[in-house]
């Protein structure tokens, strides 16, 4: 039981926790470590520390006296929890079984428009030579449509990159719009790709801004049509190192030929996402909805800092709203950014071992929430513990709706992701089968357009034993934007 731990944590409760949750933790915890039942030694100072924690908190005057001790970052923050789980209760089974849970984190209050804060935005762009021509065409038109969008107290950078880096534009306000245009317009691709020389120069003039957590937002939009080639981890290294200093990371993938994993994986340490553009459409949707968001920022990068009971085994993460993309597994996850009036929903599926006895309360993922938060210029501390309790024949129930509805369209989503890698292992056949299987789901919800996407893709790798130059990417990209409801990840 770690010493900083308030009651609250101790017990796996909310500080609004109601009396009747109060006492089923206590119980269900009280069973685990109780020295009768658990010859751990350890578990007896735990037990120790749960009762205690009861005794107080299930005594309303003394609960009261209690809350009023807490630090200042205990207290309650402008952020709901709401926790929707697939079981209420996990039936006691010899073999492993799956849970999944939904959590949401939703900001409670409305900005106050005077307070708003500065953007300060890095455009770093790709100008290898693959970009030559109708691409680099398209960044720049789009490009000098975001400026004109800007705020006056906003401000903008811009680096150019292929195997090396230039700064094009240094650190500035928008005063002098001409000039900013007349710099990029300039831009002429040549060389290969080393995308760590783009973020490393545009980290380093985000850098220039102050650091206070709520001075500014500062947020960094990486163009790249191509793989990189070697530096992978310094990316990733320098990526968390960003993080760490407040940055935000989002990836704009131009064409066919982008490595969309290991950049969905780069985004997501940083707090942003990738996503697939095709269309100078696409691009200017996706920028005007990042600046959007950006400014009506309350926290930044929510990390979910936790560890499980012994066998439980994360098995996969996914960020519904906003900027839908694939988590980390290991802790600390970055679950993103919360905006206000808005709120984060991220989907975990968990196995967890078999029971041969009814043993309490399992911990799926026990920990803290951390984050920045803007105007404050404080830091979010709130506790998060994932945990059902165990029981022999249980009653058989219904999952929330919601998650239902969730999970249904993450399934599409991990359906294309299977035939990827069948097709990456030689397994024709089965990846093909499996598209024609999303593509019959899809055709079932009215997605007819991206349906028959998937039915041409499946005939081709038949034919080819590969994808088409684009085909993987617009599925996954596709599917990926049924997750969110509002539409944002793909502009038609």
């Amino acid at each position: 039981m770690a010493k900083d731990q308030d009651y609250y944590q101790i017990l796996g409760i909310s500080r609004d926790a109601l009396p009747d949750e109060l006492r089923n933790a206590y119980f269900a915890y009280a069973k685990k470590f109780h020295p009768d039942a658990n010859p751990d030694p350890a578990a007896n100072d735990e037990f120790i520390a749960i009762k205690q924690a009861y005794e107080t908190l299930s005594d309303p005057e003394k609960r009261a006296a209690y809350d009023l001790t807490l630090e200042p970052d205990r207290v309650a923050y402008a952020i709901r929890k709401d926790i929707k789980y697939s079981r209420s209760v996990l039936p006691v089974i010899d073999e492993h079984q799956l849970v999944y849970v939904m959590v949401e984190l939703v900001n409670t209050v409305d900005p106050d428009p005077s307070m708003l804060l500065p953007i300060h935005l890095c455009l770093a762009i790709d100008i290898s030579t693959s970009m030559k021509g109708e691409r680099m065409d398209m960044i720049k038109a789009s490009a000098f449509r975001l400026l004109r969008k800007l705020n006056p107290q906003d401000n903008i950078t811009v680096v150019a990159f292929s195997d090396r880096a230039e700064v094009v534009v240094p650190a500035t306000q928008l005063s002098d719009l001409p000039r900013i245009e007349q710099k990029i317009s300039l831009l002429s691709p040549s060389g290969g790709t080393e995308i760590y020389q783009g973020l490393e120069a545009g980290v380093r003039q985000l850098q220039v801004f102050d650091r206070n957590s709520g001075s500014s937002v500062r947020h960094l939009v990486l163009f790249t049509d191509g793989h990189t080639y070697g530096d992978e981890a310094r990316c990733i290294e320098l990526v968390k190192r960003a993080k760490e200093d407040g940055l935000i990371i989002s990836v704009l993938g131009i064409g066919h030929e982008w490595n969309d994993k290991f950049l969905d994986q780069l985004a997501s340490f940083a707090g942003g996402n990738a996503i697939f553009v095709t269309s100078p459409r696409d691009i200017d949707f996706h920028l005007e909805q990042k600046i959007k968001m950006l400014s009506s920022l309350y926290a930044r990068n929510i990390t979910f800092d936790f560890s499980k009971d012994a066998g439980v085994e994360l098995r996969y993460a996914f960020r519904l709203i906003p900027d839908t993309g694939p988590l980390s597994l290991t802790s600390p996850i970055n679950l993103g950014n919360l905006y206000y009036g808005r709120n984060i929903s991220v989907l975990f599926e968990f196995l967890v071992p078999g029971a041969k006895t009814e043993i309490g309360m399992v911990n799926l993922a026990r920990g803290k929430l951390t984050g920045d938060l803007m105007l404050k210029k404080g830091v979010i501390n709130y506790p998060l513990i994932l945990q059902r309790p165990f029981a022999i024949a249980p009653d058989p129930e219904s999952p929330p709706p919601a998650l239902v509805e969730a999970m249904a369209r993450l399934t599409l989503y991990r359906l294309q992701e299977r035939a990827r890698k069948e097709v990456e292992e030689g397994q024709i056949t089965k990846a093909t089968k499996h598209l024609q299987y999303l593509a019959t789901h899809l055709l079932s919800t009215g997605q007819r357009e991206l349906a028959h996407t998937v039915l041409v893709e499946a005939e081709h790798i038949k034919q080819s034993n590969y994808f088409s130059k684009d085909g993987d990417k617009r599925i996954k990209y596709g599917t990926r934007s049924l997750l969110l409801p509002s539409g944002l990840e793909q502009n038609k």
